[in-house]
This record gives structure tokens, C-alpha cells and sequence, in this order.
């Protein structure tokens, strides 16, 4: 069930600098092509440790075109490591499109045991003057050195945009593969594979690859 609006394309880079041991400054930039509207976003996001338990966020985004994308993002997170192999994530982003703002919230559980990893994530949301929520369920493999491959599911309402600057809170569903696994200490390859429902508006399959490189 497409409506039969056009496929979505969407063409990304990203670049990072690492300052030491959990710190890292990105850059993004984006351009994509939804519901045959062409869109363009460049973004920033900080990650830094407080402490040896302690890991805060920040990151935020504009788009110069905002027909279908947000006009801009703000957002911030921290993980803490109450126990071992036990993380609690929390945060907040502000999402401003032309004729509303989406507040989302997040609080998720995270654990660790041998290989693989599961995290149960609750995200709040107030848009259009109404609240909603939304759940996620995720679960990781590592093998190797510093690959994974990982399952999420995800269920709720969510502010969905269905075309140029309409945004709607939907009844989604969504189910993903995503990976990364590195042929050499430089060079990797990432993949996600998405299936999402969104509401009664359309359903979207996609495939997602790129390639990282470390230098």
C-alpha cells in the first residue's frame, strides 16, 4: 500500500572526529527526495563524557528547503551506567515544522550480556496539542571486532509527515535490520533493511547501504 506516491530516496554524509575515549564531534549533511519533493539538512551533534559512568549529547539540524523534512532539530541525551553492563538513556528533541512543533521525549533500558545486548525504549511525544507514545524493542549481536548486526521493532503513535509540511500523529508500526561489519581496520560497510506502516497513509519498504571509512 504505496498511494501510489513515488519511492523515497535519500543521499547522506557524515563525517566525525574523535577527541579521545567517548568524545566525538559529527557533521552530517542529507538530501532526499519524498513524495516527489526534493529536500536538503546539514547537521551537528557532540558527544563528551562527564564521567567514567556518565555520557552526554547534544545535536542539532536545520533544512534551507523544509518542503517535506523538518525546518530544524534540537536535541539532547545522556546514558548512565548504573551498574555493570546496565545503561539508562534519557533525553529530549524539539522537532519545528512550518505549522507545528513535535516534542518527543525518551527514556530507555539497556543491557549487556556476553555478546548481545537488548534495550526496551518508551518515547513520549506531544504534537498538534494531542500526546502520544510510542515503544521499541531492540536486540544486538557483536561478533568479530566492532561488527553487529541488530533487530528492532517498534510500535505507537508518532508525528508522521504524509506530504509537503503535513504532519499527523499515526497508528506506526516498524520492523528493522541494521548492521555494520568492517572488511579491514579502515573500511566498512552498514545496512539497514526497514519494513513501516504508517497509519492508514501508505506502507514504506526500504533498503539502506553505506560505506565508512576510518582515518
Amino acid at each position: 500500500m504505496n498511494k501510489d506516491l513515488p519511492d523515497w530516496r535519500e543521499t547522506s554524509f557524515r563525517l566525525a572526529r574523535a577527541f579521545g575515549p567517548r568524545e566525538v564531534l559529527s557533521m552530517n549533511l542529507r538530501r532526499t527526495d519524498r513524495f516527489g519533493l526534493e529536500d536538503s539538512s546539514a547537521g551537528l551533534a557532540y558527544v563528551a563524557p562527564l564521567d567514567p559512568r556518565l555520557v552526554a549529547s547534544v545535536e542539532g539540524s536545520f533544512s534551507p528547503t523544509h518542503r517535506v523534512l523538518p525546518r530544524h532539530e534540537l536535541g539532547a541525551s545522556v546514558q548512565y551506567e548504573f551498574a555493570p553492563a546496565w545503561l539508562l538513556h534519557g533525553g529530549f528533541k524539539t522537532t519545528a515544522y512550518d505549522n507545528t512543533t513535535v516534542n518527543q521525549g525518551l527514556i530507555r533500558l539497556e543491557r549487556y550480556v556476553s555478546s548481545f545486548s537488548w534495550s526496551v525504549a518508551w518515547r513520549p511525544t506531544r504534537a498538534l496539542g494531542t500526546y502520544a507514545q510510542s515503544l521499541e524493542l531492540r536486540g544486538s549481536y557483536y561478533y568479530g571486532n566492532k561488527n553487529s548486526v541488530g533487530l528492532i521493532l517498534a510500535t505507537g503513535r508518532e508525528a508522521t509527515a504524509i506530504g509537503e509540511q503535513r504532519v499527523v500523529l499515526a497508528d506506526v508500526r516498524t520492523i528493522a535490520l541494521i548492521g555494520r561489519h568492517w572488511f579491514d581496520p579502515a573500511w566498512a560497510l552498514t545496512y539497514a533493511l526497514e519494513r513501516t506502516r504508517q497509519g492508514d497513509f501508505y506502507n514504506r519498504s526500504g533498503v539502506r547501504v553505506g560505506v565508512q571509512y576510518s582515518f
